[in-house]
């Protein structure tokens, strides 16, 4: 049976994490492969712990260039699709 998006929801921290199993983490894939507003729900909260864990590890007031080249990405992922 396939994940329902309010489980996906429920999921995505621990799929990120690397906390489910192959089942589950199978089951949320092809979902994720099914469902575009679960795909960004996902892609969101992903580029959300990656910034939040670069900024953890950093004391610079300006974002680098690692970051600044996430957002530009997201920007133009934006762009495209309005």
């Amino acid at each position: 049976m396939m994940f329902r998006c309010d489980e996906v929801a429920r999921s995505a921290s621990r799929l990120l994490d690397g906390e489910l199993g192959f089942w589950t983490r199978l089951k949320i894939r092809v979902h994720l492969v099914m469902c575009r507003g679960c795909r960004t729900f996902v892609e969101q909260m992903r580029v959300t712990r990656d910034i939040s864990a670069h900024a953890g590890r950093t004391q610079d007031e300006e974002p680098g260039g690692e970051i600044l080249a996430i957002l530009a990405k997201r920007r133009l992922r934006s762009g495209e699709e309005s």
